[in-house]
């Protein structure tokens, strides 16, 4: 179970704690278990390799501080619910406070205070997917990739946009830290306008807020054969990311940073980012079928 800070009411907080025991968060085991399988494989385990000063002043204190998306689950219109953290943040984060052998605290940070966060030392690294800006002063990006994976837009049925020409200018609805805002931007000239998570982009797309949606093709797919979703029809159906999300940390830390990526490497060879990946689709969906149920997206 998840030991919450003092409840605060909105998603728009600079920051929220979430602090996890060792065993207490359920994707921790899962993916301890899979770094495991992936340092069996390899000639030197990933809780052997070298770190520098941002992750050893993380295995001092006994608790890795991780910067991740949040926001409130659908809950029913008169019943918000805090927010929560991102759930695939939330099993990367695991990974790699397992391969330190520390424990987690998820810091729950929007869009505009991750770069500072970083920079004053309150979390040791972010992973909230592509950040909005390229340039992050004072932060680096670990070289490597950990987005859901290939795109897809979808638009109304008998709507406006009938053909790629026609998202020039046109608003396309995304989550926080989505890896094809950019791709829609420069590929197709849209506007992406993004929201705090990918249920609240489809509670919004679906309410009419965006021209299109962009989302994780295997979750669209299997919601475009729901006659819920008869309205709508794909438009493009592989978008790939113009740039993938990247854990960061602050600049200077070139051994931690090296640390991030072998971790990001590791995963991906040994098939931790796919189940994460997976999850997220069916945690995605799971959450869209509530909004069927009269439950609602508060912000």
């Amino acid at each position: 179970m998840i030991e919450t800070a003092p409840k605060r009411a909105t998603p728009r907080l600079r920051k929220r704690r979430w602090l996890t025991p060792r065993a207490g968060l359920a994707v921790a085991a899962l993916v301890a278990a899979a770094a495991g399988v992936g340092a069996l494989r390899s000639e030197t385990p990933l809780a052997a390799l070298p770190h520098g000063p941002v992750l050893d002043r993380a295995v001092a204190r006994g608790v890795l501080r991780v910067g991740v998306r949040s926001y409130p689950r659908p809950a029913p219109p008169e019943a918000p619910t805090p927010p929560e953290p991102d759930s695939f943040d939330a099993t990367l984060a695991a990974g790699l406070a397992a391969s330190l052998g520390v424990r987690l605290e998820l810091v729950g940070l929007a869009p505009y205070a991750q770069a500072a966060a970083l920079r004053r030392g309150d979390v040791d690294v972010v992973f909230a997917g592509v950040p909005e800006s390229r340039e992050l002063e004072g932060v680096t990006v670990a070289p490597g990739d950990y987005s859901p994976g290939s795109g897809m837009v979808v638009t109304l049925r008998k709507g406006r946009i009938q053909d790629k020409a026609a998202l020039q200018g046109a608003t396309v609805c995304v989550g926080e830290g989505s890896s094809y805002a950019r791709t829609v931007a420069s590929r197709y000239g849209a506007v992406p306008r993004r929201y705090p998570s990918g249920v609240h982009a489809v509670s919004a797309f679906m309410a009419g807020e965006c021209a299109a949606l962009a989302e994780d093709i295997e979750v669209l797919d299997r919601l475009l054969r729901d006659e819920q979703w008869r309205f709508y029809r794909p438009l493009i159906t592989s978008l790939e990311a113009v740039d993938g999300a990247g854990a960061r940390l602050q600049e200077g830390d070139a051994a931690s940073r090296d640390y991030l990526s072998a971790a990001l490497r590791r995963w991906e060879s040994d098939g931790t980012l796919d189940r994460a990946r997976v999850a997220r689709g069916g945690n995605l969906r799971l959450e869209i079928a509530q909004l069927k149920d009269g439950l609602v997206c508060h912000s």
